[in-house]
């Protein structure tokens, strides 16, 4: 079983790197034409401490008692190895990649285990607190293409009840079916700290795959890990059902791939995400996750900690497009300007903001269904941008234009 390289190496993530490098770390890169600038990303809430990718190898499980390591033997000699969540004493969370190759395989539960209550998953055998299970299902997203990135998301059945008394093991809730980590009233300059925890190697070509390590990122806007095209994150059209974050020397690398993106405060975290992607070189730190609040996902989700099997038609599609979302028009005092939301796939309900930034500084006027707005006096001194929201029974994703054209009186 071939897991994804870091843990997925694209060409379409060059193009996302090649992108992302000319935003700079300040709110404004160089200018794009006349008054139009590019939007940078918001910096990340958090700091990296010093090594997962820029982040600390832990002591005991007490920091992430439900991230466990995940090894699928290929063959009696070789195997692939990736990360988990644990959800209950029964199921584990992680990621669809792992256990299916290129070409449609899939493996079988029997060549699939689970090591848990652990830092050290080589260290294992000799460590009496930790487990080892074997998997009695391995079920993943059907709507899941090893050539896309999107419902990139499994969940394991184990044979064995793990136990979750002990304290080195422990569940991570699930967050609420819809809901968003980052704020639905802001659209540039946002970002939420993300804790990821997984077993995998810290630098791409590193051989230091089955240590238990931690790291904090910060969570931004799905649009500033586009491409620019008309496939708006390194390849995927549904902003609804992926997360994203970016923080040079920071992130997640191959091993961690279905391993643990948690938000909220220690004792009250939650499962935000699932690790799917990161850059060529891990050191990039940008890297996507699976979306669990996401209906399209969620309910996948929820049907297999029932052990129940779902059809794809069964799992609601959320919006796909957004990628050639722009702003148009002259932002000159007392004009209009429109906000065009490109070309978008499966039926939504769309709304619009008209989203103003002045150096770190944003404000806007709110969501609303329509899409002209006329500049006012008080715009004066700020870029205007703007924001399309596409809902539907799959989820609710946001995208935006990456550019600001600054107001002008005449």
């Amino acid at each position: 079983m071939t897991a994804r390289p870091s843990p997925t190496t694209r060409a379409l993530l060059a193009a996302c790197a090649a992108l992302l490098a000319t935003l700079g770390g300040a709110s404004t890169a160089a200018a794009a034409s006349g008054d139009t600038v590019r939007l940078a990303p918001p910096a990340a809430p958090v700091a990296a401490t010093p090594r997962i990718v820029g982040g600390t190898t832990l002591p005991d499980t007490s920091q992430a008692p439900w991230t466990v390591a995940i090894f699928t033997s290929v063959s009696p000699t070789s195997g692939e190895g990736c990360s988990g969540t644990v959800v209950d004493s029964t199921h584990v969370v992680t990621a669809a990649h792992c256990f299916i190759e290129n070409d449609g395989r899939k493996a079988a539960p029997s060549q699939v285990k689970v090591v848990a209550g652990t830092t050290s998953y080589y260290g294992a055998p000799k460590d009496p607190g930790s487990t080892t299970v074997g998997v009695l299902a391995v079920r993943t997203h059907p709507r899941y293409d090893p050539a896309e990135f999107d419902d990139d998301v499994a969940v394991l059945t184990l044979a064995t009840p793990l136990n979750l008394a002990t304290g080195r093991i422990a569940a991570l809730p699930l967050p609420p079916v819809g809901s968003s980590i980052l704020p639905r009233d802001r659209y540039a300059y946002v970002s939420r700290a993300v804790q990821l925890s997984g077993f995998g190697i810290t630098a791409s070509g590193a051989n230091d795959f089955g240590t238990l390590r931690t790291v904090g990122v910060g969570a931004i806007p799905i649009g500033f890990c586009g491409t620019g095209s008309s496939r708006d994150a390194a390849g995927t059209d549904a902003p609804a059902i992926l997360l994203c974050s970016d923080r040079r020397g920071a992130g997640a690398c191959q091993g961690d791939s279905g391993g643990t993106a948690a938000v909220g405060p220690v004792g009250a975290r939650v499962l935000a995400g699932v690790i799917d992607t990161s850059g060529a070189d891990c050191q990039e730190g940008r890297n996507l996750y699976a979306n669990v609040a996401a209906p399209e996902i969620r309910t996948f989700i929820d049907a297999a900690l029932r052990e129940q099997d779902l059809p794809a038609e069964a799992t609601p599609l959320s919006p796909r497009g957004g990628g050639n979302v722009k702003l148009s028009g002259a932002a000159i005092v007392g004009r209009t300007v429109t906000c065009r939301r490109g070309s978008w796939r499966s039926g939504s309900r769309f709304r619009y903001a008209f989203v103003f930034v002045k150096g770190a500084k944003e404000r806007n006027r709110g969501l609303s269904s329509k899409r002209t707005y006329k500049v006012r006096s008080s715009d004066r001194g700020w870029s205007v941008s703007c924001a399309v929201q596409a809902s539907n029974a799959g989820g609710t994703g946001t995208t935006f234009w990456p550019f600001a054209t600054k107001v002008r009186s005449r």
